[in-house]
């Protein structure tokens, strides 16, 4: 079992008001939360689509955008640890899934709205 700084990974995962490591974007959310040894991140975006073919073709669009959003926060909460503690974070990804929820519809105007909210799993190695 790895010795983890539970204070500074808890510092380096907090994305409150005010935080450096609050992303700058109002497309997406990812926020991370820790259980034991394993981090849980999740992502969520608003998503707007006219059809069912185009919410196919925007969630796979928003899976691999979601894969590299992770990928770039999770590197940005490593750097913070390892400022913090002068020692790195290694993690293994070892449960993704992805999920779609309409949100918004109306039989009269083709335009739906859903979240695309995609939850990762990385254990602490």
């Amino acid at each position: 079992m790895p010795k983890i700084d539970y204070n500074a990974l808890g510092q380096a995962l907090d994305t409150t008001w005010g935080r450096t490591s609050t992303p700058k974007t109002a497309s997406y959310s990812v926020k991370f939360s820790l259980a034991g040894d394993v981090l849980i991140a999740s992502y969520q975006a608003v998503v707007n689509f006219a059809s069912e073919k185009e919410m196919i073709l925007m969630k796979r669009m928003y899976e691999e955008e979601s894969k590299e959003v992770i990928a770039g926060v999770l590197k940005n909460v490593k750097s913070v640890y390892k400022d913090l503690t002068g020692e790195s974070l290694t993690t293994k990804e070892y449960n993704s899934s992805t999920s779609v929820e309409i949100i918004g519809f109306n039989v009269h105007n083709p335009k739906r709205t859903a979240y695309i909210r995609r939850k990762t799993s990385f254990e602490i190695a």
